[in-house]
């Protein structure tokens, strides 16, 4: 990865915090959900390794990306069944947790 790309990405992921940060402020918080969960980051990392490696790693980030989509879903799950009840920090440190226990559970079967 040479150093345009990884500004680059830099670049994008601040955007997509102060977008979404903006859009939950200022408009409807779901544009704010939607901006965060569309897949930039995916998208990004699928041209810049299907552009630098060959296509069994770019397969193998797919399906990656895919399978760990199911503990970033449990980690929001868990932050949102806890909000209200502990401060945000707690609520966040908490919430890695089941967080950590999906991505164990996933490492020994993928």
């Amino acid at each position: 990865m040479n150093a345009f790309q990884l500004i680059l990405q830099f670049v994008i992921s601040g955007a997509v915090v102060v977008g979404a940060t903006l859009l939950s402020k200022h408009f409807d918080s779901k544009w704010a959900g939607l901006l965060v969960a569309l897949p930039i980051m995916t998208i990004l990392g699928f041209v810049f390794i299907s552009t630098n490696t060959n296509f069994e790693v770019t397969q193998r980030y797919l399906q990656s990306a895919l399978i760990f989509m199911i503990p970033a879903a449990i980690y929001i799950l868990s932050i949102y069944l806890m909000l209200g009840k502990v401060n945000l920090v707690t609520n966040c440190l908490v919430s890695i947790i089941p967080l950590g226990i999906t991505v164990f559970i996933i490492q020994r079967f993928f």
